[in-house]
């Protein structure tokens, strides 16, 4: 299989509607609301945890890398800098234009990899490691 019918699978292999009837019990929007309501597009859960979120040992607050404007900070006084990096407006990372592209960019054995990933827990582990 050559890297466009990986890309197609994985994308395939991780709409919303897919991970709901295959995998119903690895994540809790899989049995109620969605996590994100794409009224124009179909929802793909392959980078729930965003690879653009900046996610540094030393950088508490987070952030984001492409500086989507659907983001926004979130203040509290518990906070360790008392403010985060809130993301849960943003739908880019859930758009098969978004995964498209940030799986172009992997090589065909991360890919084969992803394709191993049953759960949204594999793939969070999967994610985490790169």
């Amino acid at each position: 299989m050559d890297k466009k019918e990986l890309i197609s699978k994985i994308i395939s292999e991780n709409r919303f509607k897919t991970r709901k009837e295959k995998d119903p019990d690895s994540c809790p929007c899989y049995n109620g609301n969605k996590c994100h309501e794409m009224n124009n597009y179909e929802l793909i859960c392959l980078l729930c945890v965003c690879p653009e979120y900046k996610r540094e040992p030393d950088n508490l607050e987070g952030g984001c890398k492409i500086n989507s404007s659907f983001g926004k900070w979130f203040y509290h006084e518990d906070l360790p800098t008392g403010r985060i990096w809130d993301c849960s407006d943003c739908k880019l990372p859930h758009t098969e234009g978004f995964v498209k592209n940030y799986l172009e960019k992997l090589s065909v054995e991360k890919l084969k990899e992803i394709r191993k990933c049953k759960t949204i827990d594999s793939l969070w582990e999967f994610f985490e490691k790169m």
